[in-house]
């Protein structure tokens, strides 16, 4: 499959790069995380932040006082005694606000955290775009879609040291680059599409220790259409504080992959 560089091409992949740093750099976005703590067995304090947090692996708890100056979401209500809430792993919640701070309840690893956002952090006020590789069509790949009989369950590292996840395998692609045929990995996408995170010469040299790429709609026959100048920085290459799975080993590419985004230019390193 050959497809050549046209006006069409470029403009659609401007317009969805446009919308994808708009989505990045909204008020509580990616940019805008300050801060996680994973939450304590007993009630404790937490740096910045007033009340006192805790988990006990089931339930996270927030005990708080009026004048700690937390609301719920939607309500409104100040928070004036014990609250709790619970997510399912890897799942997230805006749990309460305090001032334009969104404090989110995430279950990693079977941990409780909370991750804090806040519309002047320092990454959200620097930002200026994703730096990326030119447009190539050569990287616009033809692949094969082969799932599993039943979905796999894999432990894989995370963006921080303290955390492995497991992520849910449902098959594999085949897509043939310039050093020859390899099979990944692929994971449920949205809308019927596929991801596939991986790594590659470039990864930690011009990009991110990895990123990843979002396939075509499997037809029928599993065919698909890999876009690698739609690979994508996850969450950790703009903040320190997020909790991205890392591919799996198979993932691992022996070749440059020189399209899609590049490592964005960070405030904190």
């Amino acid at each position: 499959m050959t497809i050549t560089a046209t006006s069409e091409l470029t403009d659609a992949w401007a317009r969805w790069h446009a919308a994808r740093e708009a989505e990045l750099a909204t008020d509580h976005g990616w940019l805008s995380i300050i801060a996680f703590h994973w939450l304590p067995d007993t009630p404790t304090t937490l740096d910045a932040l007033p009340g006192r947090w805790s988990a006990d692996g089931t339930v996270a708890t927030l005990t708080a006082t009026a004048a700690d100056g937390f609301t719920t979401p939607g309500q409104s209500l100040a928070v004036d005694e014990t609250i709790t809430a619970s997510v399912p792993e890897a799942g997230s919640l805006t749990w309460v606000w305090h001032g334009e701070r969104l404090i989110e309840l995430v279950l990693r690893g079977g941990r409780y955290a909370i991750r804090v956002r806040d519309p002047r952090g320092p990454e959200r006020a620097a930002f200026r775009g994703i730096p990326a590789f030119d447009i190539d069509p050569s990287w616009i790949r033809p692949g094969q879609f082969t799932p599993f009989g039943e979905p796999r369950v894999i432990a894989v590292d995370t963006a921080r040291s303290d955390l492995r996840q497991q992520i849910t395998a449902v098959g594999t692609v085949d897509v043939t680059l310039p050093d020859g045929p390899h099979t990944l990995v692929a994971t449920a996408g949205q809308q019927g599409r596929l991801n596939v995170s991986f790594t590659d010469r470039t990864s930690g040299v011009h990009t991110a220790p990895w990123r990843v790429v979002s396939t075509s709609i499997p037809t029928e026959t599993g065919f698909l259409v890999v876009d690698f100048n739609r690979a994508v920085n996850l969450p950790f290459a703009f903040t320190e504080f997020g909790t991205c799975p890392a591919p799996v080993p198979q993932n691992a590419l022996p070749v440059e992959i020189t399209a899609g985004e590049l490592a964005p230019v960070r405030v904190t390193p």
